[in-house]
């Protein structure tokens, strides 16, 4: 008698798509996953789901919905349904911050730039107003810790640093031959939300026009608006109703087959985001 395959849910997946599981997110890459934004339900029944991950997506999330969608989670998991959380690690960070700090006063080398990173790490992803922001620019500007960088954040990072001389090779727009020059107005012109925005400045004026850049970018879904560590991520599941709610890693999970889907490791089996707390939970029978 065969048994069916597990329901799997990836919310929130970006680019992290695994084969077997359901994935999600808000600005889907493929046909392979799904339309879903954090502000709706879960896009199932009571008791469908055998597993939820979620993986950096709570902390966009302002703190009452993010309650509000892991409520949502334990509706539509089974009983002994598993849900494992993925989020930048706030405790993990403030000891770094505080590791680099130390290493100031001692004199070490390249400190400062860590301790200017690890400030980024805390502070920049909730009050950046513009896509990137100081990390961003901090990594094309050719740190000298980009080691220290790449070992707290995985590789992702590595496609931001760039090298001097790549950049002195690049040709700019205002260098290039007249028929490029031509051809890029062109295509900005014809551009809707270029022309768009060209309407809506000459409405809003400079002044609110500013403002409204700024809503949207504080709506994108870029920015953090919570930050969570393990004591308090565990006495929000245990509010919820979830039990044994456990401190796993990027390889380690209660999931079956776990490592086979890759979701938290690279095909060297390191972290991911080396940077992250992983939390797991059940519903109860």
């Amino acid at each position: 008698m065969s048994t069916s395959p597990p329901t799997l849910f990836n919310l929130g997946c970006g680019s992290t798509i695994a084969k077997g599981w359901r994935n999600f997110d808000i600005n889907p890459i493929n046909k392979e996953v799904e339309y879903w934004h954090a502000n709706n339900p879960v896009p199932a029944t009571d008791c469908y789901v055998d597993v939820i991950y979620n993986s950096h997506m709570l902390e966009h999330l302002n703190p009452s919905s993010a309650k509000k969608f892991l409520k949502d989670c334990h509706r539509v998991l089974k009983k002994n349904g598993i849900i494992r959380i993925v989020v930048p690690d706030l405790e993990q960070i403030c000891h770094q911050y505080l590791k680099a700090i130390q290493r100031v006063d001692n004199g070490e080398k390249l400190s400062r730039h860590d301790a200017t990173w690890m400030r980024l790490e805390i502070f920049d992803q909730m009050t950046r107003d513009s896509s990137g922001g100081g990390m961003e620019k901090f990594l094309k500007s050719n740190p000298p810790n980009s080691e220290f960088i790449i070992n707290r954040c995985g590789e992702q990072v590595k496609p931001f640093f760039t090298k001097n001389d790549e950049q002195s090779s690049q040709i700019k727009i205002g260098q290039a031959p007249f028929h490029l020059r031509v051809k890029a107005f062109m295509s900005r012109a014809l551009d809707f939300n270029n022309l768009r925005n060209s309407f809506l400045k000459k409405i809003l004026g400079k002044k609110d026009y500013t403002a409204l850049q700024y809503g949207r970018f504080h709506e994108c879904g870029e920015l953090h608006k919570f930050m969570y560590d393990r004591i308090l991520i565990k006495d929000i599941l245990q509010d919820i109703g979830f039990s044994n709610i456990t401190v796993q890693s990027h390889s380690q999970s209660i999931i079956p087959n776990w490592k086979e889907y890759g979701l938290d490791s690279t095909n060297s089996d390191t972290a991911r985001k080396p940077d992250s707390l992983y939390i797991e939970a059940i519903k109860p029978a």
